[in-house]
């Protein structure tokens, strides 16, 4: 029996979407096919950030929407390939340190001058990367 676990956060992601525009409903069917293809989860995830962008949302509730966007169309990726849990609890975990690391950028932001707070955030998403690939090979 296949898994499904890519259901899980995207049900919260197309009703976070769904509250932004009505017409984000749109989405549904690419969202549900991106699960199963890939090449349609990244239109997703292009559809998920134009409505973002579009309706000038933004902060943790912006990051929260394509962070489940992302997790759906992933995990999708996963579950075609039966992966282990413990790449599940991977993904997971670090796509949720990216609130921590958004919140952080924001209360750092006002003491930098913009390119090295463009640095420093750069810095951050590699330390996730390498967080991401080393917690994924052991």
């Amino acid at each position: 029996m296949r898994r499904l676990y890519s259901i899980i956060p995207l049900i919260p992601a197309v009703y976070m979407l769904y509250t932004v525009s009505s017409w984000s409903l749109l989405l549904l069917p690419l969202a549900l096919t991106g699960i199963h293809w890939h090449f349609f989860g990244m239109l997703y995830l292009i559809g998920v950030g134009a409505v973002l962008i579009y309706k000038n949302v933004g902060g943790v509730y912006g990051l929260s929407v394509i962070i489940l966007a992302l997790l759906a169309v992933e995990l999708g990726q996963m579950d075609r390939e039966k992966a282990p849990l413990e790449h599940y609890a991977v993904m997971v975990l670090s796509a949720s340190l990216s609130i921590p690391a958004y919140v952080m950028m924001r209360a750092i932001a006002p003491l930098f001058p913009r390119l090295e707070i463009t640095g420093i955030a750069v810095g951050i998403v590699l330390a996730l990367y390498a967080f991401t690939k080393l917690a994924g090979e052991s």
